[in-house]
Parts: C-alpha cells; structure tokens; sequence
C-alpha cells in the first residue's frame, strides 16, 4: 500500500496545482481558517484558506479533479495584500 505524505502548497505566482479535492477541515488552527486537501498521486497538499479562494472553492465537490492555479496579490483599499487563485474543475475522466 501506497503511503501519502502532507505538504503545504506555498506556490510563487503563476504555479498551479492539479489534483483531486479530497478533504475540507474548518476552524481550524489559531485563527480558525479552512484547510483544502488536494492529492496528486501520492502527495498531499494542504491549502490554508483565503476569502477569495475560500469563495471560488464553494463550488468544488470532495472527488473532484481540479486545478489551482495562484495567480498573485492584489492591493485592496490602497493597503492591504490579497492572494488572488483561479479554480478550475476538470474532467475526472483526464
């Protein structure tokens, strides 16, 4: 059997992740964010939740392929930095 190992997914902007949604824990750590799990093949990514992606990943099901992709900051109100993602559901058939 196959072992899986978790790794937080720190991406530089224009990286992309592309795997299967498997798990989403909330309130958790801290600050009680969401953590999104996305395996590929026999990693697991850890992605700590943010406004917007926690908005765009609304529409992912657990199951389902998808990609990631960190598109950059953006300023907010001439202050603040925030993480912008675009998510994509792909064909699990691919």
């Amino acid at each position: 059997m196959d072992e899986t190992h978790d790794n937080f997914w720190n991406p530089q902007e224009g990286e992309y992740l592309k795997g299967v949604y498997v798990d989403k824990l909330e309130n958790v750590g801290k600050f009680e964010n969401t953590l999104y799990k996305i395996q590929d093949k026999n990693i697991t990514y850890c992605i700590w939740g943010k406004v917007q992606l926690d908005s765009i990943m609304e529409v992912a099901k657990i199951g389902d392929l998808i990609q990631i992709q960190y598109v950059g900051c953006e300023t907010i109100n001439g202050r603040f930095q925030m993480k912008r993602y675009e998510l994509e559901i792909l064909d699990n058939e691919e």
